[in-house]
């Protein structure tokens, strides 16, 4: 009787807690996972240190620490309309070898991290666990054996397709080509299955998403996305979809940039991007010698940035409410695409150092402490494991 009594009164005064007694107690312990951050090619060309604290840019070790994280997956992106064919592997050996270096370098501070019982371990010896993703298939050249080479150099998850429809998989922002998935694309959904290495479906056309859940015999994760009854655009994901999700056992990672979290911003942003992205190309070409160029390049970015209407923190909090009224508490979570975006994160979110803002937004929604743990980072675990206990060992 007197411990019955005794656990009534324990949950008594955690309901009677204050939101910032809430708020302090889970800062005190929460596992916080990002499961998108673009950086490594900034570290690549402009020698980007993640020791240094940083006026721009927006993840670095001393904001990661400010920001408690405890997890982030660094995307190596290569681009396919920015670099030929014979430069994508290349480049991504570059981005692969750049985080390697600088967790040396920095390892009082972050660790490489290549499974969810690493993530476990390196937070437990007060460091930050860094993993490696791919950003889009066709870094891969078609080749199952490089996709296993890249699975050993650490990538843990890879995204389908990035921007553009490569040689098996249809992007959501290019022409169509396969319906979906092509045969030798679903090959390469069940050899990712067997090495555990997770499916990413951001990015992917709507078809090649259902064609990868009827395949993949582990849960998916949408790495970096947004929801379409919320800003409805290709890039952002369908309550079809995220029902989908639901059944397959994954998670959307609701991305921080402005114009997918905010419709009036995607369309001052959406008839802009192409002239932005030229004016950029046409002044690195010109200034191919020059140290400035990069700050040349952040000021062009700034400046279409200033065009949008205001987005703040609230907007990216609409987008994963939505999402959990959707597909549930353990199938949602946070994918920024910080350093991928632009300069575009809303006000609130500028930086890494911001995730706390989160879990206060979601104590302030009436979110309970249990979901806001799986959504900022649990949920990410489960679906890791699930992932590393279904692989051929």
């Amino acid at each position: 009787m007197r411990s019955t009594f005794l656990s009534l009164f324990a949950v008594s005064a955690a309901f009677a807690q204050t939101p910032d007694q809430r708020f302090e107690r889970l800062m005190r312990d929460i596992l916080i996972v990002d499961t998108h951050i673009d950086t490594p090619w900034h570290m690549v060309d402009e020698a980007y240190s993640l020791g240094e604290e940083h006026k721009y840019y927006e993840a670095d070790i001393p904001r990661l620490r400010k920001g408690h994280a405890g997890a982030i997956f660094f995307g190596v992106a290569v681009q396919p309309q920015d670099f030929p064919p014979q430069l994508w592997i290349p480049r991504a050996l570059e981005l692969i070898d750049v985080v390697h270096q600088q967790a040396s370098q920095f390892s009082k501070d972050i660790e490489l991290a290549r499974t969810s019982a690493d993530i476990e371990r390196i937070r437990k010896a007060g460091k930050i666990a860094v993993l490696l993703s791919l950003e889009g298939g066709h870094i891969i050249q078609d080749s199952i054996a490089v996709l296993r080479d890249y699975y050993r150099l650490g990538i843990r998850y890879m995204t389908l397709a990035h921007f553009r429809t490569n040689n098996w998989a249809d992007s959501g922002t290019d022409a169509a080509v396969h319906n979906g998935l092509s045969n030798y694309g679903k090959d390469i959904v069940r050899e990712m299955n067997r090495l555990g290495m997770m499916v990413d479906i951001s990015h992917v056309s709507d078809k090649t998403f259902f064609d990868a859940l009827a395949v993949t015999k582990s849960p998916v994760i949408a790495s970096h996305s947004d929801v379409r009854a919320v800003t409805g655009i290709p890039r952002n994901m369908t309550d079809d979809m995220l029902k989908a999700l639901t059944r397959n056992g994954g998670a959307i990672f609701i991305n921080f940039n402005a114009p997918y979290v905010n419709l009036k911003a995607n369309e001052v942003f959406a008839p802009n991007r192409d002239k932005r992205d030229k004016e950029i190309a046409d002044m690195m070409a010109l200034n191919q010698g020059n140290p400035r160029r990069w700050e040349m390049k952040r000021a062009i970015q700034q400046r279409y940035r200033s065009l949008l209407p205001p987005v703040d923190i609230k907007d990216v909090l609409r987008h994963i409410d939505h999402a959990v009224k959707v597909a549930g508490a353990d199938h949602v979570g946070i994918g920024s695409d910080y350093d991928g975006i632009s300069g575009m994160a809303p006000a609130g979110l500028e930086d890494v150092s911001k995730y706390p803002a989160i879990v206060r937004g979601l104590i302030g929604m009436g979110y309970s402490d249990g979901d806001i743990r799986k959504v900022m980072g649990l949920n990410l675990m489960r679906i890791m494991r699930a992932n590393e206990e279904r692989a051929e060992k």
